[in-house]
């Protein structure tokens, strides 16, 4: 039923449940009616058999028997059908029907208290042959009914029935038309309304029917799903401004540094600091599209880190090395503490390294002369625990619960200096990907601890 409208097909099927309802019913009411009737028959038969019985038993004393087969056929022309009752003694001689009367009797076959519809002369009967017993002696009976009145009875419900049906159908088709258009109205309104939802207004969310249905629960999850979509757009359109904003500077300084080197002649000393300045903006671009680009590729999924085997000591000691000399440079001690033996864990060593990177060199950057920086591992059963801490400004508590946002930057002495604010983003999505998270506790004037866990190797 493909490309039919759902109302169509709602309609189809109630239809057919109804159809089939209506057809077991008809059944049922057929079958449960016939054998009302045809049982009703059947008592009519044995009362017939008892009252033949009941002649007997009163004029069975009389000596000459063609009395009693006079007595006999009074009794069967008094009686509706009378001339379907069929009668003999002992010896075989008939008693029932008289004499010039057609016999009825039952059709071979036939066993003593037994029910049968039989067809004769185009005529169907209902048939019951029985042994009455009269001082000791055996009379056997067969005792008839027509069925036509049964029969038509029957007939004229099944026409009744197969009149009724086509137009019962009829009528609830068109009530289930009506009906389903408007059980599905409130989705056509629901989807007007989604239709109605851009970009531009993402804010907006579906009226919610109050009834708890299936259609309230269709509207709460498109306004669920509205509420993710804007706040995906929300930090869509920030992350735009806010690499638009970071750009503009840079871009600025070196067109400006370029147009004044260029408005006149000026000694080679001049042209040389102008050309570092650019050179230094245009490091910090750099830098920082780099970073665009390693967080573009995260969103989109397409950054693989396959979690290998690694000893997390060596990458923290070559982190270390690495790291030394801008220590030095920034007079801040920079150590490394390590766990004893191999801390084996589940790594993507590039990333990792990356991460530590990150973590150190923020550090650093937020920690005077005189201050220290302790780059730490330790073992126990839930892997390897790996942290950065530094001596330096701290983060204020309202902004630890941001710091791990793209382009966020604490104000005051955290602001400035260069920093793009990716650093911490990006480190919080290697950890991500390594199956974990980068947590950071921080006091204002006593530093700052970051800490990442990482999974035993299996």
């Amino acid at each position: 039923m493909k490309g039919v409208p759902i109302r169509v097909k709602l309609t189809a099927w109630y239809a057919a449940v109804l159809l089939a309802g209506m057809s077991l019913f008809g059944a049922g009411v057929l079958f449960g009616l016939e054998r009302r009737l045809v049982a009703g028959v059947d008592a009519w038969l044995d009362g017939r058999v008892a009252g033949l019985s009941k002649v007997l038993e009163i004029e069975g004393g009389l000596k000459n028997p063609e009395e009693l087969k006079t007595e006999l056929a009074e009794f069967a022309q008094e009686m509706p059908q009378g001339e379907l009752l069929s009668m003999t003694d002992p010896a075989g001689k008939r008693l029932l029907p008289a004499k010039g009367q057609p016999v009825f009797e039952a059709q071979p076959g036939l066993g003593q208290g037994e029910y049968r519809t039989e067809s004769r002369g185009g005529k169907r009967y209902r048939v019951l042959r029985s042994l009455v017993r009269y001082r000791g002696a055996g009379y056997e009976v067969a005792a008839g009914a027509s069925m036509e009145e049964t029969e038509a009875a029957l007939r004229m419900l099944k026409e009744l029935l197969l009149g009724l049906i086509p137009l019962v159908l009829l009528v609830a088709c068109l009530g289930g038309y009506w009906i389903s258009g408007r059980a599905l109205r409130p989705v056509d309104e629901i989807t007007e309304a989604a239709r109605t939802i851009t970009v531009q207004n993402l804010s907006q969310r579906l009226t919610v029917p109050p009834a708890g249905d299936e259609l309230s629960r269709l509207s709460q999850a498109w306004n669920e799903t509205l509420e993710r979509l804007e706040g995906a757009v929300g930090r869509i359109r920030q992350f735009t401004a806010d690499a638009s904003h970071e750009l503009r500077t840079p871009l600025a300084l070196i067109r400006t540094t370029a147009e004044l080197a260029l408005r006149r002649e000026r000694p080679a000393g001049e042209y040389r600091e102008a050309l570092a300045q650019i050179e230094h903006e245009s490091e910090k671009m750099a830098e920082l599209t780099e970073a665009l680009l390693e967080l573009a590729r995260e969103d989109a999924g397409v950054t693989a880190m396959p979690l290998t085997k690694s000893d997390v000591n060596e990458i923290v000691q070559e982190v270390g090395r690495a790291c030394r000399g801008m220590a030095e440079e920034r007079g801040v001690k920079l150590e490394t503490m390590l766990a004893e033996g191999p801390a084996m864990a589940a790594a993507h060593t590039a990333g990792l390294r990356r991460l530590l990177l990150i973590l150190v060199e923020n550090a650093l950057h937020h920690t005077e002369a005189g201050g220290s920086v302790i780059l730490k591992t330790a073992l126990n059963a839930n892997g390897v625990k790996v942290s950065v801490a530094d001596t330096g400004e701290g983060i204020p508590a309202e902004a630890l619960a941001h710091v791990f946002e793209r382009f966020f930057r604490v104000d005051g002495a955290r602001s400035g200096r260069g920093r793009t604010g990716l650093g911490l983003s990006i480190a919080q999505g290697i950890a991500q990907a390594h199956g974990s998270e980068l947590t950071v506790e921080s006091e204002p004037g006593l530093g700052s601890t970051f800490t990442i866990w990482l999974k035993p190797a299996k």
